[in-house]
């Protein structure tokens, strides 16, 4: 079975895609229930003792998020620029999908992948998302496919014997 698959890049929806692989990271999820435990706990001990140390403790931890929401933005932005500026993300992708590897193309560029190489493989609402490292992920745009697509690509994932799990 070999699948066929032509788009061009959605830039906002890379970058909805490169979001959701960062926050998948157990590091981020973790970090981020820290401070909101960390914080939680200040403003609890704030408003249950009235002491003003706690107070400051609270603004600190406050502060703390704001500047984590800054940093987030300028991430944001920083990517969203960088995939405007990259030219092959404004040419016409070809991929193409069969039992033995993945082959994406473009005018100026070419790269296969073995199936024994990607690291795993997941499906969400939006997306097929192959990740080539642990870190970083091949989207697959679910609203540039036909509904026959989809399956076709559910079915050849589920036949493809990878050494790690996929979806």
């Amino acid at each position: 079975m070999e699948i066929h698959i032509q788009y061009r890049p959605d830039l906002q929806e890379m970058a909805l895609a490169t979001r959701y692989v960062l926050f998948e990271k157990t590091i981020v999820k973790f970090l981020l229930f820290t401070v909101g435990i960390l914080l939680g706990c200040s403003l609890f001990a704030a408003l249950y003792y009235r002491l003003p140390e706690y107070w400051v403790a609270s603004f600190n931890g406050l502060l703390l998020v704001g500047i984590g929401l800054l940093i987030y933005g300028y991430f944001l932005w920083t990517l969203k620029r960088s995939l405007l500026h990259n030219p092959k993300n404004q040419e016409l992708h070809q991929l193409r999908l069969n039992e033995k590897e993945i082959e994406q193309k473009g005018s100026s560029f070419q790269v296969s992948r073995s199936w024994h190489s990607i690291y795993q493989v997941k499906e969400t609402k939006r997306w097929f998302l192959i990740y080539t490292h642990h870190n970083s992920a091949l989207p697959i745009f679910k609203t540039q496919l036909q509904p026959d697509q989809i399956e076709a690509i559910r079915t050849l994932l589920k036949a493809v014997s990878v050494k790690k799990q996929l979806l």
